[in-house]
């Protein structure tokens, strides 16, 4: 489980954002709420690219705030800016994840699975954008982190596309108990999902939890 405990961040300019809720293991939580409220901060916090002012952020049980970015049990994708140029497709998705028996194979199913086979050989730059982000989540995906951030992860995606992103997600989040959370704008993605959606509210980003 994820436990988010009475998180509370203030800006530097006075904004203020609290959070407090938990995450099942094997769950996706989609995050809502208008520019401004804190949803990347919020991935931001879980993460270790900002720290909190008070509270605590734990992963069955353990908390892990004094943990640096590398060292929590958490992968971010973001939006923009996820795979290294110089790099090829397969070059980019085997960062981070340790060799085994059968490791070219994990990777070409997770490839095949996101409908980018075929991709393994060429560079971000001569695939699409959509292509791109694909190949950061197979990345994350084959990561063993238990906590998976996605922040508007799937923005660059037609909708047929992103309904197949999302079955991937859907089966390994199952498969692996990660806990899962979705930034996104789109109401039609936490629908599909068929998960939990946590609005943050102006102006103080105090959270409601409602059930799709």
């Amino acid at each position: 489980m994820l436990d988010v405990n009475d998180l509370h961040f203030r800006r530097t300019g006075g904004q203020e954002f609290s959070y407090h809720f938990t995450l099942d293991a094997g769950c996706i939580l989609a995050i809502q709420g208008v520019s401004g409220v804190g949803k990347t901060t919020l991935l931001d916090l879980i993460a270790g690219f900002e720290t909190p002012d008070s509270g605590t952020i734990s992963w069955m049980g353990e908390p892990f705030l004094a943990k640096a970015p590398w060292e929590r049990p958490v992968t971010t994708v973001f939006q923009d800016d996820n795979l290294f140029s110089h790099l090829t497709c397969l070059q980019n998705v085997a960062l981070g994840i340790a060799p085994s028996e059968g490791h070219a194979m994990t990777i070409d199913a997770a490839f095949e699975s996101l409908g980018i086979g075929g991709l393994q050989s060429r560079f971000p730059g001569e695939i699409s954008g959509g292509q791109q982000q694909r190949v950061a989540l197979a990345r994350a995906l084959l990561r063993d982190r238990p906590v998976l951030l996605l922040d508007e992860s799937f923005s660059a995606l037609d909708w047929h596309t992103r309904q197949d992103c999302f079955d991937a997600l859907r089966d390994l989040a199952t498969s692996r108990r990660m806990a899962v959370l979705v930034i996104s704008h789109d109401d039609r993605d936490a629908a599909y999902l068929g998960c939990d959606v946590m609005t943050l509210a102006a102006p103080d980003g105090n959270p409601s939890q409602t059930t799709r």
